[in-house]
């Protein structure tokens, strides 16, 4: 449950995410109807995430994306539900991503530095016992285990 709280946190975070400034700093009060209706279904679905992280079948990407980590040990039945809520999520994430830019007429060469900053968020915000690539290596670590 913690880490349901967490994306719910996270969730809040990302609504108010990025707005460049003239220096290209970022402003934490950007947002849209887009991004209000995105931080919605984030949120809706962050239990559910919470719980493929708990079980260790997914983490956090280093690129601001949840990734799939192992399903060796999911049946059959289950690992197009697993596959499908990733990647709703991950489709989320991505408009997410792109509506801030847009709040923050920036041109889309920039996806790459807002998803790198989520990715942080998402990596700070992650429970201990959560999996997370490393933000360099890319090889997957327990949250409690990332360089401080």
């Amino acid at each position: 449950m913690r880490g349901a709280m967490a994306m719910l946190g996270l969730c809040v975070w990302l609504g108010a995410f990025a707005a460049a400034g003239a220096d290209g700093t970022l402003d934490l009060n950007v947002s849209t109807p887009a991004i209000v209706k995105l931080r919605a279904a984030l949120a809706a679905r962050a239990e559910a995430v919470g719980k493929l992280k708990d079980a260790a079948f997914a983490g956090e990407g280093r690129e601001g994306m949840l990734e799939i980590r192992t399903l060796d040990k999911v049946e059959l039945s289950k690992k197009k539900e697993i596959q499908d809520l990733v990647t709703a999520e991950n489709a989320d994430r991505r408009a997410l991503y792109v509506e801030i830019l847009k709040a923050c007429g920036l041109p889309e060469s920039e996806l790459g530095r807002v998803m790198q900053g989520a990715a942080a968020q998402y990596r700070a915000a992650a429970a201990a016992g959560h999996y997370v690539q490393h933000p360099e290596s890319g090889a997957w670590i327990l949250a409690r285990e990332l360089p401080k």
